[in-house]
């Protein structure tokens, strides 16, 4: 939909009207007196936010703030109050002319959903009202089973939400998704938002590319964030529900509610955790035939297609491999009064991968404070967090830098032991040079793993500070204006270091250094008002009008050795280089300015009608026609239960739908771009047109929902059926010879994601001494790509002719369909066999699969008999492909059980045919693995089902007994992550990933093993 500037005034001029018609409260009477008092919860005392309180009789009303306390102009005459809030049991008090203070409590009702949720910009809003999906996790949830990127926490926990950790390691990133990938080059990731502030999802480290040059973990924005820290994380889902947030929640909002401190007696937590982490999945040897070629043993082969052996068993993965580990301790103190409330923690993580010289150790420091002032009518906040992680040696992906390519295709038969001593010294060179017998291996070139993690280092030092700040006024009962502000800068310095001795491919005689040093900073800021109107006895509206701008910046600076590498070997240092390649980084520079409005009316406790408009400005689209985009939301909430005759077991019959248009922008420096500047002063001239016509992507989401409460709310059900259709996809394609460019820019294609999700959640049983809970989510997902350009009849995301892979977009397909080679077949589809005995293959990229799984489901138990606790998380990924490059190159080399498997049944079993068109039933194995497998495979040959199902989370708790001392509460738990596959059918873990952008997905290339973990926790009150 297409808003012109005379709509959008128009707009703004309804919504101003729609407020301004809603405050008739505000007459005043001629003789009023002032009422102050507090409204809390009548068993735990905790205040109530947003309850209303009302002159009985009048149009006179107000509401409680985040502390529970409200003030009210009554008449000189008012005999009573009415007070009401979602959740609770409505209350009638009397008062008179002496009632000058009052504490008022609110039972919570039986009939009602949960109370208060955290919804876009941090807004309170009731569970009941809301007109979109969104679904709640709490801290124990996440610090059950703890890991070291928080975020892998929530899988198999929320319905529609797809996390792919990634095989870094210890503080890698993840890829996390949300109702189906949209975008074809942009982003579609969440966008991570702390206490109502977007934190920066940008990230230091370099985009992965070629999956063979030893691409790093980019890193993510919430992998170092303190679990412990945590409130709950709510999950906005929809455009709907994210639609106030902009162009930056076009893929849904991961929002995080962090604790602050609370009035009373001061409280201390200590937490601690000792995992260790084994690899949960490795791949199948044979041990039956040894080094060499054609049955004939040769001790200086690449290969395993010797002799037969002794049978004698290296387990030489293993001799490689360590026990990694995770401890992280965390102390928080919290305490406060009326006016003052304090929260500081700190926590430590040194992890260990399964890598060996894989080391992570990170602090985090939090403190934030709130206050009170003028009769508490201002409420200012700060907080500060400070994170640094050093992080050694993480695991690369692809061939280069990888040691797990010589350890996979080390020669059965033989031990990988001796070495272990990894160099020796060459008299010649006079340095240690590599001790490994297999460097001529230019294919894969594989190193000796023990070199890579000594010799071929990485080294991140990454120092994170997160500012805050907030300042919340009372201007009247029905208004209050809130000012925020944040600064998110994140300083990273990234080294390797390789030595002489390794692999001439990958580095010069003397060695090579690279050093980077970058500096991403954003800073945010928004005004926002709210408003709060009692129109009538039946009708309310609360309402948000504000503005915000962020701004992005990355700069710093980049050293390489060049292409003569180090002038003396191993000295480290900018100035050993006879080329050295010093440059500036691009200061990308980025900025997004907006004004955003909200209304949300309320009708008699069950009509819930949502109204959202948001216009952006956003420097990406500089230069274009298009600079400015609108896009608003409108969603309708019933409580049928509220108005019709259900009978009593039926505690809450809501449904719901929602219509939103939700933008995003382009990537930076598109849309006019210019000649670079490289290190040597030569100008790099510009390969791509510019074109003013560019548009920033549009998202146009439909969603029905409904959710149901039964039993005194112990069964609850919530169903959602969704549709995005996600149009003006960013393309570059080739240009015309004529225009002088190689690539111009377009808006095209459509892809749809559509689906459902449900979770049902069940108090099975309530006793005094047993109780258990249980939780079943499930998603369906099916993405379709509807339609691209006349100008392009098929689009690579990624393609890799020397494994013969690609990933593309045709119409008609899906996001992450895999494409490949396959078998020539004849008409009866057997594999054709050439006049030598080989398998031929097509020439043509065919489609063999979809990375992406068709459907989710996770079960969650939690059960509890007097002080013991026991939960435990199994969850499914379904219907979906993988591609395993490992698995074939491991079968061309002959290393592979398959291979082995195959010699001694005399061959491999297959239905072809020759040229003379004679049956083809058995091929030699040799034959038959080295021409469709190894570096360049049949592709369809190494399509594995994605299908997964695991024990994700396994916990059992003890509640240690305790006199009143100094210790209140303490809990020991045994714990356990990723403990059993039930199904599985490929040869690595497909729910880890190489790469959490947009290519790469599904596909394994000698990734690090999945991990299994398990230890003990301890969690202490005083």
């Amino acid at each position: 939909m297409k808003i012109n500037n005379q709509t959008l005034c128009s707009l703004k001029s309804l919504f101003f009207a729609i407020l301004m018609l809603t405050m008739p409260h505000l007459s005043a009477f001629a003789q009023t007196r002032q009422l102050t008092g507090t409204v809390t919860d009548a068993q735990d005392q905790s205040p109530i936010i947003a309850a209303t309180i009302k002159v009985v009789g009048t149009n006179i009303a107000t509401s409680t703030d985040v502390n529970g306390k409200f003030q009210l102009n009554v008449p000189e005459n008012a005999s009573s109050l009415s007070i009401s809030s979602i959740g609770y049991d409505a209350r009638t008090m009397p008062i008179n002319a002496q009632t000058t203070t009052l504490n008022i409590t609110l039972t919570a009702s039986a009939q009602e959903l949960e109370g208060v949720v955290v919804t876009a910009l941090g807004i309170n809003r009731a569970q009941k009202s809301l007109t979109y999906s969104t679904q709640q996790v709490g801290a124990e949830e996440l610090n059950k089973a703890k890991s070291p990127n928080l975020i892998n926490t929530l899988n198999g926990k929320v319905a529609g939400v797809n996390i792919a950790p990634s095989s870094s390691g210890p503080g890698g990133s993840a890829k996390v998704v949300l109702r189906g990938n949209k975008s074809a080059s942009g982003n579609n990731q969440v966008l991570y938002v702390i206490d109502g502030v977007p934190i920066n999802n940008n990230t230091t480290g370099a985009q992965p590319g070629n999956v063979f040059g030893g691409e790093r973990d980019p890193g993510d924005p919430i992998s170092t964030i303190n679990p412990e820290d945590i409130e709950n994380i709510s999950v906005l889902k929809g455009a709907s529900a994210a639609a106030l947030y902009g162009s930056q929640a076009a893929n849904g909002v991961i929002l995080i509610t962090t604790k602050s401190g609370k009035s009373g007696r001061a409280v201390i937590n200590f937490s601690s955790s000792a995992l260790i982490d084994r690899a949960a999945y490795t791949p199948e040897f044979q041990n039956s035939f040894g080094q060499g070629m054609d049955g004939v043993s040769n001790t200086s082969s690449l290969n395993s297609w010797g002799a037969a052996t002794d049978s004698r068993k290296y387990d030489n993965v293993s001799a490689f491999l360590r026990t990694g580990s995770n401890l992280t301790n965390s102390l928080s103190l919290s305490g406060g009064n009326d006016k003052m409330q304090t929260y500081f923690s700190y926590a430590n993580t040194q992890a260990k991968g399964i890598q060996p010289n894989n080391d992570l150790s990170r602090h985090n420091l939090n403190f934030k404070e709130t206050a009170n002032f003028l009769d508490d009518k201002l409420q200012v906040s700060a907080g500060a967090n400070y994170i640094s992680q050093k992080l050694d040696n993480a695991p690369q992906t692809g061939f280069y830098f990888n040691p797990m390519v010589g350890l996979y295709l080390f020669p059965r038969g033989m031990d990988i032991a001796p070495y272990k001593t990894f160099e020796q010294f060459n008299a010649q060179k006079n340095l240690n040079d590599q001790n490994w017998p297999f460097l001529s291996d230019s294919e894969t070139t594989q190193q000796n793993p023990w070199w890579i993690v000594n010799r071929n280092q990485n080294y991140s030092n990454r120092n994170r500070l997160l500012l805050n700040a907030s300042a919340k006024y009372k201007v009247a009962p029905w208004l209050s204006v809130q000012a925020r502000g944040s600064l998110d800068r994140t300083s990273e310095v990234y080294e390797t270091k390789i030595f002489a001795g390794t692999h001439n491919i990958l580095a010069r005689p003397g060695g090579a250094y690279n050093y980077t040093n970058t500096t991403i900073t954003q800073q945010y800021a928004d005004l926002i008002a709210n408003m709060n109107f009692q129109v009538a006895d039946k009708l309310s509206i609360t309402g948000v009008v504000g503005t915000s701008i962020t701004d992005w910046k990355t700069e710093g600076s980049n050293y390489n050795s060049g292409t003569a590498g180090l002038s003396t070997a191993n000295v480290f240092t900018m100035q050993n280089s006879e080329t050295p390649n010093i440059s500036t980084l691009a200061r990308n520079r980025r900025q997004l300015q907006s004004i955003f409005a909200s209304a949300n009316l309320s009708y008699d406790n069950w009509v819930f009608l949502d109204l959202t408009a948001r216009n952006d400005w956003s420097s990406t689209l500089s230069f274009t026609n298009n600079s400015s985009f609108f896009y608003p939301s409108v969603g309708l909430g019933l409580a049928l239960n509220e108005k019709l005759n259900f009978p009593d077991f039926i505690n809450l019959a809501k449904i719901r739908g929602s219509y939103a248009q939700v933008g995003n922008d382009l990537p930076p420096y598109t849309t006019y771009l210019l000649n670079t500047l490289n290190p040597y002063g030569v100008i790099g001239m510009n390969t791509t047109t510019f074109l003013k016509e560019l548009k920033p992507e549009i998202t146009n989401s439909l969603e029905i929902g409904t959710e149901w409460k039964f039993f005194d709310s112990r069964l609850g059900v919530d169903l959602t059926y969704y549709k995005t259709n996600t149009k003006n996809q960013f393309f570059k394609i080739a240009a015309s010879q004529a225009s002088f460019y190689d690539t111009y820019a377009i808006n095209a294609g459509n892809i749809q994601n559509q689906g459902v999700e449900a979770l049902i959640s069940f108090d099975a049983i309530r006793s005094e001494n047993f109780n258990w809970t249980t939780s079943l989510n499930y998603s369906y997902n099916k993405n379709k790509i509807i339609e691209l350009s006349d100008n392009i009849q098929e689009f690579a995301l990624t393609g890799e002719s020397r494994n013969n892979f690609a990933s593309k977009f045709e119409v008609g397909g899906s996001f992450g369909d895999i494409y490949g080679q396959d078998f020539q077949r004849d008409d009866q589809g057997r594999i054709m066999i050439s006049a030598d005995g080989i398998p031929l293959k097509n020439s043509e990229y065919t489609k063999l699969g979809n990375a992406n799984p068709l459907w989710q489901m996770g079960w969650n138990n939690n059960l509890s008999y007097k002080k013991f606790s026991l939960s435990f998380l199994i969850d499914g990924k379904f219907n979906y492909d993988v591609l395993s490059v490992t698995q074939s190159v491991m079968d061309g080399y002959g290393v592979s059980k398959a291979t082995g498997d195959a010699r001694l049944a005399g061959g491999v079993s297959i239905n072809g045919v020759d040229p003379q068109g004679n049956a083809v039933n058995m091929i030699d194995p040799q034959v038959w693995y080295t021409s469709t497998g190894g570096i360049g495979p049949v592709t369809s040959n190494y399509i594995y089902d994605g299908t997964v199902v695991r024990l994700r989370e396994l916990t059992l708790g003890y509640d240690i007994p305790l006199k009143e001392g100094f210790i209140k509460n303490l809990k020991v738990s045994a714990v356990g992550r990723n403990l059993i596959y039930f199904y599985k059918k490929a040869p690595f873990d497909p729910e880890v990933t190489m790469s959490t952008g947009n290519t790469l997905s599904g596909l394994d290339i000698f990734m690090m093993p999945a991990t299994r973990s398990y230890g003990l926790t301890l969690n202490a009150t005083f």
